[in-house]
């Protein structure tokens, strides 16, 4: 294994009025036996992220959940000024398309047709986007979430849509950044592997470039 560490920021479940700090276990799927991983924990959601943990970190993964909290906006805020690796998964991407469009949560727009257990739909892919390189001009991804953000703000753009015009996956990458939103969960996919590799292959790549 090599010595890649990505932190995977945390969510609260309550498992028989017991609170836990939670990560998935598909969310470490990909990244098993290709890199460490460290959860981001957060005693109380209130409070500031220790920015010693996010330190020790070369990529960011933001899991899918239901609550956002101002820290989410800080830890993406200083991968950002660090050049830190980020990518968003459904939350994840919604924090990261706030946070350009300089909104908070209850900027989100509610959808009543993307949430299903079973359900895949179509998204067309922006043949400018990173994603283009890796799945080609459509794709079919699960419907599991309830909000989504209404517009993009720049440097970031507009990498994937579907067909009713839901943003489903936004970027910034240059030659200082590398922060890939979207808004399906590629971790409960089986053919997601491409995005996660990629994911750390820029890690590597973007660290070299700094040492």
């Amino acid at each position: 294994m090599n010595d890649i560490i990505i932190g995977i920021v945390s969510r609260d479940e309550q498992i028989n009025n017991t609170i836990y700090k939670s990560i998935t276990k598909n969310n470490v799927k990909y990244l098993n036996n290709k890199c460490c991983y460290v959860g981001i924990l957060n005693f109380d959601n209130n409070q500031k992220i220790n920015k010693n943990v996010l330190d020790i970190c070369d990529g960011i993964i933001f899991q899918g959940g239901s609550d956002i909290y101002d820290y989410h906006f800080d830890i993406l805020n200083y991968c950002i000024k660090k050049n830190i690796p980020v990518l968003g998964i459904c939350m994840g991407h919604q924090i990261i398309g706030l946070y350009a469009n300089k909104e908070k949560e209850n900027d989100l727009i509610k959808v009543n047709n993307h949430f299903s257990l079973i359900d895949k739909h179509q998204i067309h892919i922006n043949k400018e986007s990173i994603l283009y390189n890796l799945f080609g001009e459509t794709i079919d991804v699960n419907s599991r979430h309830l909000y989504k953000i209404n517009s993009i703000s720049k440097p970031f753009i507009l990498s994937a849509y579907s067909n009713d015009n839901t943003i489903e996956a936004i970027e910034w990458v240059d030659k200082d950044h590398w922060v890939l939103g979207v808004q399906w969960h590629p971790e409960d996919m089986d053919n997601m592997e491409l995005l996660y590799n990629y994911f750390i292959q820029e890690i590597k790549r973007r660290r070299k470039k700094q040492l």
